[in-house]
């Protein structure tokens, strides 16, 4: 089958055989994750059943598609293997975005297909950015390279026309449509039309397998309409249908990845079964257990929504969150009906409804924690501490001790994200305090592991405080205490999760107190190996694939600081592996972000990831001199630092994100500094860091971390000094350095890494001063 002009079928021709693949996807690495999943997609595809009984079209396949790290062969010269794949290629699919129209292999790719005389079956797809070209000053979110423009007769250059992925746009399945109706040269019209009709009868098909797991639901209704009509007997039916309904929803959700159930089905189910509860919950307001049911199941369907997503899920959550604390407030707020107090009906008891309204505060609390509104979140977790110590002191029982002890770890954990230290201490001191008690007064494994948790969590906060010798005490006791509950119960991952978590923060403190690296990386090394084992058995864990990103990172961090005392075969080395590192830690955080875009951990994580790589390859380019690294560099750092001014910009007032941000502008003045006349650049960047720190440092609760972070910028600035000429202020930077340093070193005599800083700072005021002798500038 041939196309005509106005892409109408010719019937009876076939297509041509001349080509290896159907098509050559072109794409910036950065885009590898969009453009396998467009790669799946269009090989998946089958034409719509109307259009193949028509016989107007023959049950064409959009395949193979040549992505080129699942079809390269080994070959000496990459470029040939690449020329030959486009040769071999009908048409060329070019995924565009800011970064692939800054990539020369995109720009190389596209260029030599149209030298192939074959750019009319050039078809371009929107991915990222704004469709128009890309011009870094001018138009720096425009997706468009220029090697896509095409000539009018007049000579005026125009972008192409652009099947858009992005949800703003085409979206992904009518996006996906165009491809398929330009590639297969059938009508969209028709095609769309068609596509929607399948469509529907998948959607009725996903209906049945909703209705038949949301069979319970309707046991459900009918027992709410027995319970308010006949007895409280028939309530109590009521709840039992309800609550298994509930998990048989909960245990669906978790079989979503393991068994490939799609997603848009379980969205399907969950709607299904939520207007299903809907309909039965809001048919008698006054009816207190109904209310009552409906809380429960709203809170289930906040914590299922969260893990399923869907459109606008954040929306969604709020939404859930506002309905169940209307409906507590008017469970706790009402009087007991005449039929309740004769006990011709049931209503739900108050030890009840406190422990709903404590799961309201906790997925409220990390719902809050999620959008950055930390302090709302603090308290929600401070509600929470408040209701537990009210229940507490009326039935004295175990479990209310517990979620006191939790609500202050919850605390303590919102605080640290704030940057708020000491207060974060404090918290997680009064988790140890009431867990020891707790333990006092029964034995239980949970137990056990929340006081783990919570030495864990405090050794991690106390480093950030330089109280470095109890922090890393703290985390060994911690490590040990993980050890003996994973063998003890070695079938219970989450134990596991819990030796792989210490491990890292233990790793972490060992390379930053004692400077020892290879216990550091011996420590890490173990930790993979229960990473590997964990998220091999279940990928769909979030929590895991977060835990493995982190590892990675501090490894890859590991690696980077091996570099400096290897030659430079053996620093090479360590850097590559750090690279490989971080590129399989930034493919898991795209995928956590891809489905929860506002994460702000999520994306906290990227920019350290992407700090992490413009550090290698600032690294590679002090050993090399290769100018290619540095810039490779300066993009890196510069977008840590668009992600940590986007985290910043939701939560101003978190001093973690400005420290963060700190961090980052240091890093990239110092990269900037090596420029050719990038010095002036490199100042601005630099006292922009400065007067971050400076904000900091001046708090009455300042913490000691944060001045030595003010010394660097100090040092960093002086070496611009030094590059401008003007040495007698690089003397004065050094000078204000080395006395923050020294006070460091006065307050923490025995941390090695202030005795290494003000060594350092000794070399560059001796150095400074012979320069100025010499009244030369230096290099």
């Amino acid at each position: 089958m041939g196309v005509g002009r106005q892409g109408d079928p010719i019937e009876g021709e076939e297509t041509s055989t001349a080509y290896k693949y159907k098509a050559f996807i072109s794409y910036s690495s950065s885009d590898r994750h969009s453009a396998e999943k467009l790669q799946r997609a269009l090989e998946r595809y089958r034409l719509p059943r109307k259009m193949l009984r028509s016989r107007k079209y023959i049950a064409q396949r959009i395949s193979p598609i040549f992505l080129d790290r699942s079809d390269l062969r080994v070959s000496p010269d990459l470029g040939i293997v690449i020329e030959e794949a486009l040769e071999k290629s009908e048409f060329l699919l070019v995924l565009c975005s800011p970064d692939a129209a800054a990539s020369r292999w995109v720009k190389r790719e596209v260029s030599y297909f149209k030298s192939l005389g074959r750019f009319d079956k050039v078809i371009s797809v929107i991915l990222r950015g704004v469709p128009a070209t890309h011009d870094p000053e001018r138009e720096p979110m425009g997706a468009f390279p220029r090697e896509l423009l095409s000539s009018r007769d007049d000579g005026r250059l125009v972008e192409p026309l652009a099947a858009d992925l992005q949800e703003r746009g085409d979206g992904f399945d009518l996006a996906k449509l165009k491809i398929v109706a330009t590639i297969l040269g059938v009508p969209l019209a028709e095609l769309t039309q068609r596509q929607l009709e399948d469509d529907r009868r998948r959607r009725r098909f996903a209906q049945a397998v909703a209705a038949g797991m949301v069979s319970l639901a309707a046991v459900a209704t009918a027992g709410a309409w027995i319970a308010w009509e006949q007895s409280a007997r028939a309530e109590m039916r009521l709840q039992t249908a309800v609550e298994t309904a509930a998990r048989q929803i909960g245990a669906t959700t978790k079989y979503r990845d393991r068994y490939g159930v799609p997603t848009d089905v379980m969205q399907e189910l969950l709607r299904s079964a939520e207007r299903d509860f809907s309909e039965l919950m809001s048919q008698d307001r006054t009816s207190s257990m109904l209310v009552f049911h409906r809380v429960r199941l709203n809170l289930e369907f906040a914590e299922l929504f969260n893990i399923v997503g869907g459109e606008n899920p954040e929306r969604k959550l709020v939404s859930l969150i506002t309905d169940s604390k209307r409906d507590l407030d008017w469970l706790t707020q009402r009087s007991p009906t005449v039929l309740e107090r004769i006990g011709f009906s049931s209503a739900p008891n108050s030890a009840s409804l406190a422990l709903l309204r404590l799961k309201l505060y906790d997925i409220q609390a990390k719902e809050r924690s999620r959008a950055g509104k930390f302090p709302d979140a603090v308290l929600s977790a401070q509600a929470s501490i408040a209701l537990s110590r009210q229940w507490l002191a009326q039935t004295g029982k175990p479990d209310w001790l517990r979620a006191i002890a939790q609500g202050h770890c919850r605390v303590g954990s919102l605080n640290y994200q704030l940057g708020e230290l000491s207060a974060s201490a404090t918290e997680y001191r009064r988790c140890i305090d009431v867990t020891r008690l707790l333990l006092r007064q029964r034995t239980d494994v949970s137990d056990r592991a929340d006081l783990r948790t919570a030495a864990s969590e405090l050794a991690t906060t106390l480093v950030e405080m330089d109280r470095r010798s109890e922090a890393l005490a703290l985390q060994r006791e911690a490590l040990a205490t993980a050890r003996s509950l994973m063998a003890s119960e070695a079938w219970n991952t989450e134990h596991s999760r819990t030796v792989l978590i210490t491990l890292t923060r233990l790793a972490d403190m060992i390379m930053s107190v004692e400077m020892n690296l290879s216990e550091a990386q011996r420590l890490y090394r173990e930790a993979l190996l229960i990473s590997d084992r964990l998220t091999k058995g279940d990928v769909s864990r979030i929590d895991w694939q977060r835990d493995r990103a982190i590892l990675l990172e501090r490894s890859a961090s590991a690696d980077l600081r091996a570099a400096d005392s290897l030659d430079r075969n053996g620093a090479i080395s360590s850097l590559h592996r750090a690279i490989q590192l971080v590129r399989e830690a930034m493919q898991i955080v795209d995928r956590l972000l891809t489905s929860d875009p506002l994460n702000q951990e999520s994306l906290r994580d990227r920019s350290v990831l992407e700090e992490r790589m413009g550090q290698v390859a600032f690294a590679i380019y002090k050993i090399d001199g290769d100018s290619r690294q540095l810039e490779s560099s300066l993009t890196w750092y510069g977008k840590a630092l668009g992600d940590r001014r986007v985290i910043l910009k939701r939560a101003p007032g978190n001093r973690i994100g400005k420290l963060d941000l700190a961090v980052a502008l240091i890093q990239t003045g110092e990269a900037q500094a090596e420029l050719p006349n990038g010095s002036d650049a490199a100042l601005r960047l630099l006292e922009e860091a400065l007067g971050i720190l400076e904000e900091l440092t001046s708090a009455d609760d300042a913490q000691t971390i944060w001045f030595r972070e003010l010394g660097k910028a100090r040092a960093a600035l002086a070496d611009v000094y030094v590059r401008k000429g003007e040495i007698a202020k690089a003397q004065l930077q050094i000078q204000m350095a080395m006395e923050i340093i020294r006070r460091l070193r006065d307050l923490f005599p025995k941390i090695t890494q202030y005795q290494q800083d003000e060594l350092y700072l000794n070399a560059k005021s001796n150095e400074l001063s012979r320069i100025s002798q010499q009244g030369k500038p230096g290099p």
